[in-house]
């Protein structure tokens, strides 16, 4: 450390800083002249005086702690997502019109404002009034006729208001520079990025009075003069573990959250500081020091009084807790954060027995927090397919049940944009070699599970995981390896076999070319089944596609190859439609088979092509239909999305099906591999002719459909992980 930092750094000391303001205190009350004309100009040149150390301190500065571990940022072209900004008000009338200002005066034009108003007493509301009457067209306002009870109340309100892709909470009586959201908005073009935010001044009384590098200088991992990206566990790791590095939410940007964390409502200091450990989780961290949030401290602050509070220290402890439970950071870690408490209890706090600071602080306790493991989800692509729809899915709700999760797109086939929307845009997604190679991902991201879901993925991760059995690899086998060319398989095996610590299967058919190989390692193998989220169901108009509103349809859904059945199923329709009610075939899906059958259909077969609300188009027809001959099909999604849909399914015997659709559908076998058009065109014939029959399958769809929840199949992965990582 040079001289200059070390004469910056003792003189911004808590002992040197509350002498400073108790002196003031004094001089205040009792010499208010003295306190005028001498204090505060003393003052003053004192502080430009310390700006000039530091600003001479940090032009020497070298970023050396962190440069190996700053993140190479992506970008996307016209990239200009909306932005809600969220105005949470109470009583700051004086204030509201310059933040106001800042707002709607953005260099950046994409947004949208919602101005929450929390009861207040002042001249608040006709403000918000006028500044709404002004700028209709993209502005909302909320008031509350009874106060909420706290800030993050507020907060929450306003993101569960938000259509927009980030949210921006703009507190109501700070201001920011013009180019704020077109300074931190680019960020996000970057899948992994969860949070970004700026430099911050520190204003009172309408005048300079702190900085963010005066605030963070005892960081010195960090250079606060250039802007950099980092993953989370790195930045929790060097800083945010150890203080909030972010010391006011108006200069951060954040993705959009479904669900707010309910823990930071208790809380009336460091719910901020726990709001952004939880929205980072598993992804990166972005800062810019080209735009500026100007932070307005009150003499009278409630957070300014909760410091004199044992309060204060009860919420550190939550932090360290929630710290130690989802970021792998160590004990020295805590040690430091434990210092600074130690430092603000003996001086600010005016504590004198530490035995008072460990009640509030229990850092054994802390210690021995039981850490949740950092999960790396490993897709083969964002493609069409139950082996990399399904982990997208999982990861979602690992995720929601408050798992460090990160997606890994290995990007083996090219990927599909319907597809990349599965996963939700808070879980974190990172590119192979685009963002780095995998030993570099594992070691930034500090990830102890790597979990994949396809033998291509298995082997290219092998090399990594059989050299690091610190990192633990699991698999999930969606019916790849039966399909794989002998001699590749005798290779992947050989491979998977040193490398994999754990292989669930859904399907008993998974483990046959295991055991024809004498893989052995029985003991290493679970089964566990699939598993969907709910969403809402909009059936797709009939009319729309040119169906018969008295037609009885079926839809198929599935990669449009010819081992999916569509031929058999067109064949089937045509079959069926000699006499009776009329039959039509929805086909949803692209490929060969869409290409081959394109113009060339009759009037009762509608191809849509691929699309993503597949429920939709099963919720428009009265069956799902899975005719598949794919040797390789285990435990299809289909079934379940037809399930969720509320229809029943006729389905191929292949794979689970029998166990999966139980009495909630018809299953027919296949005759040498193949499928038996008339009798596929006798089922469909015998629900159409019969409707009492297929209310009768239809009424036990709900039941069935409640075993492949993603939540239950998520617990049992959760489970699993937990078993391993211990």
């Amino acid at each position: 450390m040079s001289l200059a930092m070390k004469i910056y750094r003792a003189l911004i000391s808590p002992n040197v800083r509350n002498f400073v303001r108790r002196a003031e205190n004094f001089c205040e009350e009792n010499a208010p002249t003295f306190h005028k004309k001498i204090f505060l100009p003393v003052k003053l040149f004192a502080k430009n005086t310390l700006s000039l150390i530091l600003k001479f301190s940090m032009s020497r500065r070298k970023n050396t702690s962190v440069a190996a571990n700053l993140w190479r940022l992506s970008a996307k072209e016209n990239f200009a997502p909306l932005v809600s900004i969220v105005v949470p008000n109470f009583n700051h009338a004086p204030f509201l019109r310059q933040r106001l200002e800042s707002i709607y005066n953005q260099t950046y034009k994409n947004f949208e404002v919602i101005l929450l108003d929390d009861a207040s007493t002042d001249d608040s509301r006709e403000i918000l009034s006028n500044f709404y009457k002004r700028h209709e067209n993209n502005t909302r306002l909320i008031f509350n006729e009874k106060n909420s009870g706290g800030v993050f109340y507020q907060w929450r309100k306003g993101i569960e208001a938000a259509r927009g892709d980030l949210v921006w909470i703009a507190e109501s009586d700070d201001f920011c520079a013009e180019n704020f959201l077109s300074e931190l908005v680019t960020a996000f073009a970057d899948d992994a990025i969860q949070l970004a935010f700026c430099r911050t001044d520190f204003i009172k009384d309408g005048q300079k009075v702190f900085t963010t590098e005066q605030y963070l200088i005892d960081l010195p991992d960090f250079d606060w003069t250039k802007n950099f990206a980092m993953t989370t566990a790195e930045f929790v790791e060097r800083g945010l573990a150890i203080k909030n590095i972010i010391p006011n939410v108006s200069g951060v940007l954040f993705r959009k959250r479904e669900n707010f964390p309910e823990h930071c409502l208790e809380m009336k200091l460091c719910g901020d500081w726990l709001f952004y450990l939880d929205a980072i989780k598993g992804g990166c961290v972005y800062y810019s020091p080209a735009t500026t949030n100007f932070y307005r401290i009150h003499k009278n602050s409630t957070s300014l009084k909760i410091q004199k509070e044992p309060r204060y220290f009860l919420e550190h402890e939550k932090i360290a807790e929630f710290v130690a439970e989802n970021y792998n950071v160590p004990a020295a870690v805590h040690e430091k954060h434990f210092q600074k408490l130690k430092e603000h209890f003996l001086d600010y706090y005016g504590g004198k027995n530490l035995r008072e600071l460990e009640k509030l602080f229990d850092l054994k306790k802390i210690l021995g927090v039981k850490r949740k493991p950092n999960i790396l989800m490993g897709v083969f692509a964002l493609t069409i397919g139950g082996g990399e729809v399904f982990p997208l899915i999982l990861a979602n709700e690992l995720s929601r049940k408050g798992y460090p999760v990160t997606v890994l797109d290995f990007q083996m086939e090219k990927d599909l944009p319907d597809v990349r929307k599965k996963l939700k845009p808070t879980v974190p997604l990172i590119y192979l070699n685009k963002t780095g190679g995998l030993a570099e991902l594992v070691e930034n991201f500090k990830i102890d599970i790597i979990h994949t879901h396809h033998g291509f993925v298995e082997e290219a991760t092998s090399y990594f995981t059989e050299n690091n059995p610190r990192c633990l690899h699991v698999v999930t086998l969606h019916g790849m390896y039966e399909e794989a060319e002998k001699n590749y398989l005798h290779k992947l095996l050989e491979r998977v076999k040193k490398s994999v610590d754990v292989f669930v299967y859904i399907a008993d058919k998974n483990l046959v070319p295991f055991r024809e190989n004498n893989f052995g390692r029985e003991e290493i193998f679970y089964k566990i089944g699939n598993g969907l989220e709910r969403s809402p169901i909009n059936p797709v108009p009939r009319a729309e596609l040119d169906i018969p509103d008295d037609s009885f349809v079926a839809c198929v859904v599935s990669r449009a190859i010819p081992q999916k059945g569509w031929q058999a199923a067109v064949e089937a329709v045509k079959l069926a439609n000699t006499n009776g009610r009329r039959i039509d075939l929805i086909l949803v899906g692209a490929g060969e088979m869409y290409d081959k059958l394109k113009g060339n259909v009759s009037e009762f077969v509608h191809l849509v092509g691929f699309k993503s609300n597949v429920r939709d188009y099963l919720a428009a027809a009265d069956v799902g239909l899975l005719p598949s001959e794919y040797a390789g099909e285990s435990f299809p999604l289909l079934i379940i999305d037809s399930f969720f849909a509320e229809r029943p399914v006729i389905s191929s015997n292949i794979g689970e099906v029998v166990s999966m659709v139980e009495d909630a559908g018809i299953v027919f076998d296949l005759v040498d591999g193949k499928v038996p058009i008339e009798e596929l065109a006798k089922i469909l014939r015998g629900l159409a002719d019969n409707p009492d029959a297929y209310k009768k399958l239809q009424s036990r769809v709900a039941s069935v459909a409640e075993k492949f929840s993603i939540e239950r199949v998520a617990e049992k992965y959760i489970n699993l992980y937990e078993e391993k990582f211990s």
